[in-house]
């Protein structure tokens, strides 16, 4: 009796582990070799498998030819459209089939066109942001000192997004004021479809050194994501704005103007770096010689826990400005940021 009840314990024991190994994932890369483990997800062209000898891999998904598995798995396509399912056997190269359910027939699915695997469930409201410092101070022979802080905050749902920010620069020169503008901006963002938006967008700006009290801006006009991820992004606007510009000296101005704004930003070298660049200008209708515009470009470098280094490089262009002032301003900024 003791003997057979050692073998139903050894065949139960063999029979655990060979249903475990044939319950595990498997990778087959385009060089010839294979991984077993438990597909965890994919996203941003990497693959991350849970295996027993090595903990989790991210493996290119550039490099898999083909996936075997018994799990049920969440594959969200490139245009966006999500399909959930099991993939049948005998999978070819660069191809999975998904079957629905047991009596569905399989769809199959190309791994090129395969933007994700098993996503992370996204919140109601994605918050994100980001806020720089900047601070320098020279003394003895040469008497100098400047402060910079800008900030902003994104609040982006399915289907809505919500932009805040601002930005203050103030320097002075042995003493005397040199330096001393401000602006914030709002803008609200309406998707139609996963990358064209609606939009309505508003600022106000005081700049002591070109006369300008206030200058305020308001108008809708429509949007283009042309990439949006978490290495890089890109989106293009255009439409028209209303433009009042109240001056301390010159003549208060109004204009109905055109408005285009460009913003940009991508990882480099495994997110080493991040180079960034936006520009904004606004055209007058009725004179198209009386353009303003501020571009925003530079590097950031990220430290640990949202903490970054930044370089960068700001020019305010007005093609007419107040009598007795110039037309552009530069800024070099080193900075030292927080980002979420």
């Amino acid at each position: 009796m003791k003997r057979l009840a050692t073998v139903r314990v050894a065949a139960g024991l063999l029979l655990f582990f060979l249903t475990a190994t044939a319950l595990a994932d498997e990778v087959f890369l385009k060089n010839g070799n294979h991984l077993s483990g438990t597909i965890v997800s994919m996203g941003e062209g990497k693959l991350v498998l849970e295996t027993n000898f090595a903990g989790r891999l991210t493996i290119d998904w550039g490099s898999v030819e083909r996936l075997s598995t018994d799990a049920p798995l969440t594959i969200v396509l490139a245009d966006g459209s999500t399909i959930l399912g099991i993939p049948g056997p005998g999978e070819t190269p660069g191809r999975l089939k998904l079957a629905e359910g047991p009596l569905s027939d399989p769809v199959p699915v190309e791994l090129a066109l395969v933007a994700a695997i098993n996503p992370p469930e996204e919140p109601p409201v994605k918050f994100n942001g980001r806020i720089n410092v900047g601070l320098n101070k020279a003394s003895g022979n040469t008497d100098k000192e400047n402060a910079h802080l800008d900030a902003e905050l994104i609040a982006r749902t399915a289907k809505q997004r919500f932009t805040m920010g601002g930005a203050y620069n103030r320097a002075s020169d042995n003493n005397r004021k040199s330096e001393d503008n401000a602006s914030g901006y709002s803008k609200y963002d309406y998707f139609l479809t996963e990358r064209l938006y609606l939009y309505m967008n508003g600022m106000a700006e005081m700049n002591k050194f070109r006369d300008i009290n206030l200058r305020t801006t308001v108008g809708p006009g429509i949007g283009y994501m042309v990439f949006e991820g978490e290495l890089m992004n890109l989106s293009i606007e255009a439409g028209p704005s209303y433009v009042r510009t109240d001056y301390d000296q010159a003549d208060d101005q109004d204009s109905t103007s055109g408005r285009w704004a460009v913003k940009f930003d991508r990882f480099f070298f495994e997110k080493v770096l991040q180079y960034y660049f936006t520009n904004e200008g606004y055209i007058s209708s009725s004179d198209t010689s009386d353009v303003f515009m501020f571009t925003r470009t530079g590097l950031r470098f990220p430290i640990r826990s949202g903490l970054t280094l930044n370089a960068g490089f700001e020019w305010d262009w007005d093609n007419t400005p107040a009598e007795g002032t110039d037309k552009s301003d530069y800024r070099y900024i080193l900075s030292i940021g927080y980002g979420f």
